[in-house]
């Protein structure tokens, strides 16, 4: 009888230690993320959590498989040296790259960034399936974005730079210049928040996949990428996604 007792005491303690091992909580996960409204916006009070479509879409994918993630910000390049470091577990979000995959993970894709030529409601350009069909007209860019990269290299159009895309609506609103090219949620936001209520048309050149873009550095950081895309399913599933995205519209 004393051999079965200890075997019962034994074999409760494991399954104590099995069930506390099971309850302990999952790491938290950091991330480095560089400003880029509607999709990631820095909070500058402490009391108010960043926000964004990529934060809110991230956090409560996380959230469905019980993790906690932080967010923080800096300048692009700088989130990219510091997550090919392991400094931080992921990017906050990144357009695919097969020479990445050496020093990312990526998840399941996160969202389309779609970018396309605003004009104004009266321009004499009613159809616009390329930057072939603007030659020889005036298109305004953000410096920095690589649309404008694209402008630039085009020759036969007059590419005019922006610092942001507010001043790139002022340009067309005032008929600085024929178009401008950007990208499409990035714009519509801006007018939002502005209440601008000007008529433009949207033409649409491209929509690209993006993903977060995971650390291999970390031991542990395929579960985490697996928790990712697993609360992702569920949160696309459930409708919450879509809602994330709405809010910013």
């Amino acid at each position: 009888m004393k051999v079965f007792g200890k075997l019962g005491l034994l074999f409760s303690l494991a399954l104590f230690g099995h069930a506390a091992m099971a309850e302990e909580p999952k790491r938290a996960v950091n991330m480095a993320c560089a400003m880029f409204p509607p999709y990631k916006i820095e909070s500058r009070k402490p009391e108010v959590p960043h926000s964004g479509i990529d934060l809110d879409v991230v956090r409560e994918a996380f959230a469905v498989t019980g993790r906690e993630v932080s967010f923080s910000f800096f300048p692009w390049k700088r989130t990219v040296k510091m997550t090919e470091r392991g400094e931080a577990d992921a990017l906050c979000g990144c357009a695919y790259r097969p020479e990445r995959e050496e020093m990312f993970i990526y998840s399941d894709m996160l969202g389309l960034h779609s970018q396309g030529v605003f004009v104004s409601a009266g321009s004499s350009l009613k159809t616009v399936d390329s930057l072939d069909d603007l030659k020889g007209h005036s298109i305004a860019a953000v410096r920095g974005y690589a649309v404008h990269s694209e402008l630039k290299a085009y020759g036969d159009i007059r590419a005019v730079e922006a610092n942001d895309d507010d001043q790139l609506l002022r340009l067309l609103s005032a008929n600085r210049v024929d178009a401008i090219y950007s990208y499409r949620d990035i714009v519509l936001y801006r007018m939002a928040m502005g209440s601008d209520s000007r008529k433009i048309r949207y033409f649409e050149f491209s929509s690209q996949p993006y993903y977060l873009c995971f650390s291999r550095k970390q031991s542990d950081i395929q579960s985490i990428v697996d928790d990712f895309n697993r609360g992702l399913r569920v949160i696309r599933f459930n409708g919450r996604y879509q809602d994330i995205w709405q809010s910013y519209r």
